[in-house]
């Protein structure tokens, strides 16, 4: 099981729930449950989301409108989330788009305009109950429910596991993905590789350092594979 974010939450779902089928487990920017802040970030997009009009309860479908405002502020505070400061610092600084212009309350910045097009872009490409529903879901998720603790689920996870964590990630900050190995390593068979990207992106860092994040997951299938017997009918 391989995913990152989300889908790094459910590559450890399944090898905690199904421990027997999982031979192999490769989580990216992930963690196996929520933290205060990002479910804080995720409820302030939800909120923003739901005050637009045009969501109508939910039932936008039948009416023929569409959230957009609404959308597009949602994705505009995700992606202070997903990126960092030192990016921002590197790719934008306080550049304004006219510094002969008087300040207004307009998108005035170059990292101001840079979050109105991630807005814009981004509500036309996604549903807005999905976002809800998928939001939610990250929050409530931890390995710890239906377990004595935390621990104890994650401890269910038995396959060989590449833990991949970004020292600039703001979302799934990487005290989480050390927490995740430092668990996991308590076990005596345990096999635990986890590798810390000191990258500038965040938790985009993952779509965006593909060479590093790649490498990584290459060098730990491959490693796996020569170890692994083959023929058991495991979850690749």
């Amino acid at each position: 099981s391989v995913g990152s974010s989300l889908g790094g939450m459910q590559s450890l779902a399944a090898a905690s729930m199904y421990p027997e089928r999982v031979r192999r487990c490769v989580s990216i920017s992930a963690a196996g449950r929520s933290h205060p802040m990002s479910i804080a970030l995720r409820y302030a997009q939800r909120r923003v989301l739901m005050s637009d009009k045009e969501w109508c309860d939910g039932d936008y479908y039948s009416r023929n409108t569409f959230p957009h405002v609404g959308m597009r502020n949602a994705r505009e505070i995700a992606t202070i989330s997903y990126r960092s400061g030192p990016e921002w610092e590197d790719r934008f600084g306080r550049q304004r788009m006219n510094p002969e212009r008087p300040p207004t309350f307009d998108p005035d910045f170059l990292i101001e305009t840079y979050l109105d097009h991630q807005g814009d872009e981004f509500c036309l490409k996604y549903d807005p109950n999905s976002l809800l529903y998928i939001s939610k879901a990250m929050d409530m998720f931890d390995l710890g429910l239906g377990h004595d603790s935390y621990e104890a689920g994650v401890l269910r996870i038995r396959a060989p596991i590449l833990i991949i964590g970004v020292q600039s990630d703001l979302l799934f900050p990487v005290w989480q993905q050390r927490e995740v190995a430092q668990i996991l390593r308590q076990r005596e068979d345990s096999c635990v590789t986890y590798y810390e990207l000191d990258a500038l992106y965040g938790h985009d860092t993952f779509l965006i350092d593909v060479q590093n994040v790649g490498a990584a997951i290459k060098g730990h299938l491959e490693h796996q594979l020569c170890n692994t017997k083959s023929g058991s009918g495991g979850v690749e």
